[in-house]
């Protein structure tokens, strides 16, 4: 259980990495644009931490920590 929250935190850090120089590049205007390849990976990274966070809501239900009222994903 402990590996999938450190895994979905290390998720992070390719994210801002890809997020961070592209976001500077559209709000400057420069003439630089956003490839495919990087809207992929960012898309793909953000999957994958959605699916650790339903993994883990649903492990936490399993065990009883989390009542079954509650939502799966809490923002």
């Amino acid at each position: 259980m402990e590996e999938i929250v450190i895994f979905r935190i290390f998720l992070m850090f390719p994210l801002i990495g890809l997020v961070i120089p592209k976001a500077g590049i559209l709000f400057e205007g420069a003439k630089g644009s956003v490839s495919v390849g990087d809207i992929i990976i960012a898309t793909t990274i953000i999957i994958s931490m959605i699916i650790c966070s339903i993994g883990i809501s649903l492990h936490k239900r399993r065990i009883g920590t989390v009542k079954e009222s509650e939502p799966l994903i809490s923002w």
